[in-house]
């Protein structure tokens, strides 16, 4: 990676797919395995910082997070790494999933008060989850699945048992929002699993392809809004979504709002996860019938 002034750092580990981070002048770039600090003045090395991988999917990194003087990012194999924001030097690193059952992580982490969420992601039948861990020591804090594991876990209705369900996928591989008013951390999850045919998972499939909230305190569920039941196209909800101040017939409403892979921009209030709108943003889609006020989606039958 170069260009004009002193600076020239060659990035040989693949391509830059995250957002660059400035914090105090310093620019903090990520590669698969490698984070560099660089003078956000002339673009030189202050410092680079290189995971010695096990292997596994190096599809992209999306970036950092900051928290005091900590910079802590994912690696490919599946850790979080708390780095010297001045020096580089490893502070500590944890496991985020099982690298055996490979998945791979990608995500930037959100650092919340003293913890940093974290999410996975999986192209096989492994079940998705979120995480919180300790900003200063590492260890984990809560975990929150986006499929059923028990059966009396919500959502275990909407799969035919509970082997489906907990091989259902639903990662999610893209940063969320937090919503300090109410601790509510909401974030988009992927597609179930087996992808593209569903014959072996009937039902909506919950909580895949959803917009979920979370009490970031507690990793406790508080809502969900799904917006492909059932999805046998890959069209997930993993997208970040955007929170917004609205009025709605006349009266201030906390929404949030997401661009689903299936063509329609969702918005619903952020509280409660009640629908409030949704509108087509793609021509060419097709597959819907309407949406009704259960929190989801309808498809056609």
């Amino acid at each position: 990676m170069g260009g004009e002034g002193r600076g020239d750092i060659d990035i040989r580990s693949g391509s830059i797919k995250g957002s660059i981070l400035e914090v105090n002048g310093v620019l903090y770039v990520t590669a698969p395995d490698h984070v560099w600090a660089m003078d956000a003045r002339d673009g030189s090395e202050i410092w680079h910082y290189h995971w010695e991988t096990r292997g596994g999917t190096h599809i992209a990194n999306r970036g950092v997070a900051i928290w005091n003087d900590s910079v802590i990012f994912e690696t490919p194999d599946n850790y979080l790494v708390s780095l010297n924001s001045r020096t580089g030097e490893e502070n500590w690193h944890s496991e985020i999933a099982p690298f055996e059952l490979q998945y791979f992580s990608t995500m930037a982490p959100i650092t919340i008060r003293d913890r940093v969420i974290v999410g996975t992601g999986n192209d096989l039948d492994q079940p998705g989850f979120l995480q919180a861990f300790d900003a200063e020591t590492g260890e984990l804090i809560w975990r929150f699945y986006t499929v059923p594991m028990r059966e009396d876990d919500p959502g275990i209705e909407t799969w035919p048992n509970l082997d489906a369900a907990s091989h259902g996928g639903g990662n999610a591989w893209v940063p969320g929002v937090y919503d300090p008013e109410t601790d509510l951390y909401i974030f988009g999850t992927g597609n179930p699993t087996p992808g593209y045919t569903g014959v072996a998972r009937r039902g909506d499939n919950l909580f895949t392809c959803s917009l979920v909230a979370v009490n970031a305190t507690t990793g406790e569920l508080e809502w969900y809004f799904q917006t492909s039941p059932h999805d046998t196209h890959d069209w997930d909800s993993a997208q970040t979504p955007i929170l917004i101040d609205g009025v709605i017939d006349g009266q201030p409403r906390k929404l949030v709002s997401t661009a689903a892979r299936n063509g329609f921009f969702f918005t619903v209030d952020r509280v409660t996860g009640e629908h409030i709108v949704t509108k087509k943003y793609s021509r060419t889609a097709n597959w819907e019938s309407h949406v009704r006020e259960t929190r989801r989606a309808r498809t056609k039958s």
